[in-house]
């Protein structure tokens, strides 16, 4: 799926495996549409602090920006879950 707008990201986003983080992914694609982390200008982790050091692990060759939203059970590395305002939050 292509972001809404062409002005906006290209965004990447990827979950635990938790119903929570799941669910959370499936809006946040619908709302700003989705793009494989190869493509995206900004990767989303949503989950906890093992899926953030993960994702920078798996990405960190591409020198994508990683953006991680707590859904896990430990978040220090992440910002707060927020479905509204998330491209606001990345500028």
């Amino acid at each position: 799926m292509a972001s809404p707008s062409s002005s906006a990201p290209r965004l990447a986003f990827v979950s635990a495996a938790t119903p929570a983080a799941r669910n959370a992914r499936k809006k946040l694609e619908k709302r700003y549409g989705s793009v494989a982390p190869a493509q995206a200008d900004v990767i989303v982790a949503l989950g906890g602090d093992g899926l953030m050091l993960q994702t920078l692990h798996r990405n960190i060759h591409r020198g994508t920006p990683i953006y991680g939203m707590n859904l896990g059970t430990i978040g220090f590395l992440m910002n707060t879950y927020k479905e509204a305002g998330l491209l606001q939050r990345l500028r």
